[in-house]
């Protein structure tokens, strides 16, 4: 049950963060949306694969993080639910990078972060189909 709560408290945050109006144009180096990505997950709620997803998201995260160790870029990403009856059976991840920095780089870590992402989702999935 705290598993439950502590993913709907993080879900409630990151809806916060980013307004719930979507991301808008950023100002002084404040980080926008680079690119933004569509999974669908589960159709009915699972707690243990709701609990699952914050380590998938995170461990994709380090991943390219450590693979880039040396500097050549920061990010970050938001999660977003976008399922119609269930929330989490749909989400909505998106990319964020500084506005302002070099936007090859910042392509470059989200389409790897996307990579890694997809990778871990489908393999989470694969375990209980």
């Amino acid at each position: 049950m705290n598993k439950k709560l502590l993913l709907t408290g993080a879900c409630a945050a990151m809806l916060c963060a980013c307004g719930g109006t979507g991301i808008r144009p950023a100002k002084d180096g404040a980080a926008v949306a680079m690119q933004r990505q569509t999974f669908k997950l589960l159709k009915t709620p699972d707690p243990e694969f709701e609990a699952e997803l914050e380590g998938v998201l995170s461990s994709s995260y380090e991943a390219v993080t450590k693979a880039h160790s040396d500097g050549t870029g920061f990010f970050a990403y938001t999660l977003t639910p976008k399922g119609a009856v269930y929330p989490l059976s749909e989400i909505e991840v998106s990319c964020l990078v500084q506005e302002g920095g070099p936007s090859s780089a910042g392509k470059r870590l989200c389409a790897e972060f996307f990579q890694e992402l997809d990778l871990r989702i489908e393999k989470a999935l694969a375990a209980r189909r």
